[in-house]
């Protein structure tokens, strides 16, 4: 799976696309000159690492934070924006590896039908999902606490089903597909038992 933030590192005479874990440590070489672009999550949440060099260390915190090392020395740090680093490093841009994404389907109660907003949700993350090179697929179905325990589990692997029938029937490639019913053991939202939560009723589609 690819890491959930990355780091752009360029140097004069290479092109470095490096995945990052929350905290990292980099030292650039002496005479060497390389900038650190921090990318944002899919989300367009913040991450962070910190890049050392042999004079300190320059944190980077929020989305296209941007710093340049040479001789062991940072400069300071500048917030690029998303068009300055797509059109600036646009080779780099356009051939990253496609990250994870995460989509949820909403259902009708009691049943293995998409709500009419979910129908159009689907259709939405297929054309997304075409444009993918061949992916892994992960199906979660899910339910609402209503019925019995086999009645939930059975409904939730039947709504994960129905996804994985609308994928295959469009044709989507993939490399291979999984399909997990959880019932009603992992609500997203909690509520009491016999009580209706439509945010419970749903299926995750997780590409890898």
């Amino acid at each position: 799976m690819y890491p959930h933030h990355f780091l752009l590192r360029l140097a004069k005479s290479a092109v470095l696309l490096a995945g990052m874990a929350l905290l990292a440590l980099l030292t650039g070489c002496a005479g060497q000159t390389e900038r650190f672009v921090l990318l944002p999550q899919p989300d367009g949440a913040s991450s962070s690492i910190v890049v050392t060099t042999a004079n300190g260390a320059t944190p980077l915190t929020t989305p296209y934070a941007s710093v340049q090392t040479q001789g062991g020395k940072a400069s300071a740090t500048v917030t690029l924006d998303a068009a300055q680093v797509q059109a600036r490093y646009a080779p780099v841009m356009d051939n990253l590896p496609r990250r994870p994404r995460t989509y949820e389907l909403q259902f009708e109660l009691g049943s293995d039908r998409l709500t009419p907003a979910s129908r159009k949700s689907l259709d939405q993350a297929i054309d997304e999902i075409k444009q993918y090179p061949a992916a892994e697929f992960i199906l979660t179905g899910h339910a609402d606490d209503i019925g019995n325990d086999s009645f939930n589990q059975t409904l939730s692997v039947r709504r994960a089903q129905l996804i994985e029938r609308e994928l295959r029937r469009a044709r989507v490639d993939l490399i291979s597909i999984e399909v997990l019913g959880k019932g009603a053991r992992e609500p997203r939202v909690p509520a009491k038992k016999g009580v209706p939560e439509p945010r419970n009723r749903y299926v995750e589609i997780k590409l890898r």
